[in-house]
């Protein structure tokens, strides 16, 4: 009996944490991916436990422990887990949060029922100090495997749905181990069977939760890394969002303009000279084909945290003319890891049309620190060109890093020289030049064209620090540093919607 408490202590434990695993990633997901939402899960799914152990401590009051009892709980919290997953994938998407709090509440708090059980019979007849040690141990075992084999491994061969098959499955197979009675063991087989003919079924969950509204889910690419999901909108333009959040759309016509493009335009125009260039983030890959036409280009490293864009490119012509272009050079890395693992790489201006600074981990490239490590990457009067999405500390903080730091639109342009004036003549003179690679066609090539590009640049000023108006934040801007993550929890989008 030992031996066995001992073992479904591990089980227990394995099977816990993979499904804890998954509801992390489908709550972030629904979430937006605020940084609160891993402690908000966290605490749902403790609290089921806590809840699920006091019941399982009735049942060891009350005489019931043994194996054959646990075999019960695992069915039933099998089963449990496949009404969730069908519930999640019927409710609608305004409604979908609540629904996730109860599941994830119901879930945890089936699977705790098994913690006191195993220890109960993990004590008997043994040293009880020695042999609660053991069984604890094993669990704690079980949970530490689950999220290295589940969040590394399996999540970038299979979907979350079907990971969560797979849990499934292997609970109906403990279960059928545990319990006495015949039926009760083909019942689990039977639905182990069931549920391993469910993993081949398409993709339900991350589709549901993915709907939005006057948008059409053309594609969504899942790996361990997150999600990557494809619209069209009305205009038939493509949309790209990371994770669930916008991220991008496809577009690189400045007279369209529909992803405001001409933030990437602007570049050419102000660095017409510029040789070597970093891009942070490829996203859709708009902003590295329009810096792809600079007539002095040799070569733009671009680092991608998700290797999923690489594939997301097979799909559209748009991603992979870029891709081709052998002057780009993809790397699979962290943006901030990478400057730190390469620090005799220099660049004349450095690019990043971040997320929203309110999703977890922006603050690592907001911070006062990061700009710094940007500082010491780029050559002599270089810059850093990075997307603020309405973060007014995040200029303020660069001020505080770089000598000259101007606004266009929600990009923030830290400088270490003064930039030079945006006028009709220097921005014909850039957009004469810049030409497609893959054809060598030139962008404007005519008059008509030439002449809508220079008024789309032209309808908007590049604003001097002097001239940012810090007014809407209504309070004193603060220094954005790796220690106080103000945009992701001070300042965050949780905080913002409280505060309305």
């Amino acid at each position: 009996m030992y031996k066995y408490a001992v073992l479904l202590s591990f089980l227990g434990g394995f099977l816990s944490l993979s499904i804890e695993v998954i509801w992390i990633r489908l709550f972030t997901f629904s979430s937006a991916s605020i940084p609160q939402a891993f402690a908000f899960t966290l605490s749902i799914f403790l609290i089921g436990i806590a809840i699920g152990a006091f019941i399982g401590k009735r049942i060891c009051q009350e005489n019931k422990a043994s194996v054959n009892y646990i075999g019960k709980v695992f069915i039933i919290s099998a089963l449990f887990d496949i009404i969730a997953l069908i519930s999640i994938s019927c409710f609608a998407s305004n409604q979908i949060l609540f629904v996730l709090v109860v599941m994830i509440f119901c879930c945890a708090l089936l699977r705790g029922i098994v913690f006191p059980i195993v220890h109960h019979l993990g004590a008997e007849n043994k040293k009880t100090g020695a042999a609660i040690s053991n069984v604890y141990f094993a669990n704690v075992l079980g949970c530490t495997f689950a999220p290295i084999f589940i969040g590394f491994y399996l999540l970038d061969v299979l979907t979350s749905q079907q990971t969560y098959l797979v849990i499934v499955i292997i609970t109906f197979i403990i279960a059928a181990f545990c319990v006495n009675q015949k039926t009760m063991k083909l019942l689990s087989i039977l639905l182990a069977i069931l549920s391993l003919g469910a993993i081949s079924f398409p993709e339900k969950v991350i589709h549901s939760l993915s709907q939005k509204e006057n948008l059409v889910l053309e594609e969504i690419i899942e790996n361990k890394h997150g999600f990557i999901q494809v619209y069209r909108d009305r205009k038939n333009d493509r949309l790209v969002f990371g994770s669930n959040v916008y991220d991008g759309t496809l577009n690189v016509d400045l007279i369209n303009n529909s992803n405001m493009i001409d933030r990437a335009y602007l570049l050419p125009i102000i660095a017409s000279q510029a040789k070597n260039i970093l891009v942070i983030g490829l996203s859709t890959g708009s902003w590295v084909e329009v810096l792809s036409t600079m007539p002095q280009l040799e070569s733009i490293k671009v680092i991608e945290l998700n290797p999923a864009y690489v594939k997301l490119s097979d799909s559209y012509s748009e991603m992979a003319n870029v891709l081709r272009d052998k002057r780009i050079h993809l790397i699979t890395d962290d943006g901030r890891r990478w400057l730190n693992r390469n620090p005799d790489e220099k660049f004349d201006f450095i690019l990043m049309n971040t997320t929203y600074h309110w999703r977890s981990y922006l603050t690592n490239l907001l911070s006062k620190e990061f700009l710094e490590l940007t500082k010491s990457r780029l050559r002599d009067n270089g810059f850093i060109y990075f997307n603020t999405t309405g973060s007014m500390d995040a200029f303020y903080t660069a001020k505080v890093v770089y000598p000259y730091v101007y606004q266009y639109k929600n990009m923030a342009l830290a400088s270490l020289k003064q930039i030079e004036e945006v006028d009709r003549k220097n921005i014909a003179s850039t957009f004469e030049k810049m030409r497609w690679e893959h054809n060598q066609s030139l962008l404007f090539d005519t008059p008509e064209k030439l002449n809508k590009g220079i008024e789309r640049m032209l309808e908007y000023p590049i604003l001097s620090y002097k001239e940012i108006d810090f007014s809407s934040i209504k309070r004193p801007p603060e220094i954005i540093t790796d220690r106080n993550m103000i945009t992701e929890y001070k300042y965050g989008l949780l905080n913002s919607l409280s505060s309305d």
